[in-house]
């Protein structure tokens, strides 16, 4: 008799995780879920076969629980509060990988976890493997990006790249050529309202992929929640690298920002 293969989802806070565990069902396959504690959504646990919630610092605990049910491959999905790695209590895999970093920016810890998966058999396998449908295509999506405006969003793409980069974020935040705001720990949402509140009505978000992107965590992702925080300042295009950014909450997304009059474009880079 051939068991089908389980696929392994750890999942942090927003849309991301429901998308793939919605795919991971939709393919047929099973799936086994383990929520990180006061990020995840719970209503998670419908979707899948196996749901366990742990707390982010037990990553020795998080492998184990996985191991149990014989997963090989897995995906990471979803935000972590970037602060809450300082208000854990790290268990000992945990303290070990942060203590061989000498840096500790996010693709450092992020590259040395899914070595720690993988030295356990456990392999983290490409967001877009699931995800790919949900990739912006090229073009624009929402109203027409005037000439003058796309000075601003070619200077977006530059600063973001270059701080991606440095691996500090994936958005800026521009108004007639002057940099408003650059996203670090805050994350996106609050790098907009940062900017779009010192630069004031009319400033242009520009989001990226890193210029060397690791697929299997943090792809960029735009939702509705990024319209909110645009519409909050009154900023008024958004720029996303056109097949490197998930979309998500689409039909939601161009209502909210058709209401408030925001520009979407994807830009090939």
């Amino acid at each position: 008799m051939i068991v089908a293969e389980k696929i392994g989802l750890v999942a942090g806070r927003g849309v991301l995780p429901f998308e793939v565990a919605t795919e991971i069902r939709a393919r047929g396959q099973q799936s086994m879920i383990v929520g990180l504690q006061g990020e995840c959504d719970s209503k998670l646990a419908a979707l899948t076969d196996l749901y366990q919630e742990i707390a982010l610092g037990r990553v020795g605990t998080i492998i184990e629980a996985f191991k149990k049910e014989k997963i090989t491959k897995l995906v990471f999905a979803g935000k972590v509060s970037k602060e809450a790695v300082f208000r854990e209590d790290l268990d000992q895999v945990c303290q070990r990988l942060l203590a061989s970093l000498t840096q500790k920016n996010d693709d450092a810890v992020l590259l040395a976890l899914v070595h720690e998966f993988e030295i356990n058999g456990i392999t983290v396998v490409k967001q877009t493997d699931y995800l790919k449908h949900l990739l912006a295509a090229p073009g624009m999506i929402l109203g027409t990006v005037a000439a003058n405006e796309m000075a601003d969003i070619t200077l977006g793409f530059k600063m973001a790249k270059a701080m991606g980069d440095l691996d500090i974020g994936q958005s800026v935040v521009v108004k007639k050529g002057v940099v408003l705001a650059v996203e670090a720990i805050e994350g996106t949402d609050q790098a907009i309202i940062r900017g779009g509140t010192l630069g004031g009505a009319g400033s242009v978000v520009v989001k990226v992929s890193k210029p060397k992107q690791d697929e299997r965590f943090d792809v960029p992702t735009i939702g509705r929640a990024t319209i909110e925080s645009m519409a909050r300042v009154q900023a008024k295009i958004l720029a996303i690298e056109a097949g490197k950014t998930f979309i998500v909450q689409k039909s939601e997304v161009l209502e909210l920002a058709t209401k408030d009059q925001i520009k979407i474009i994807a830009v090939a880079y």
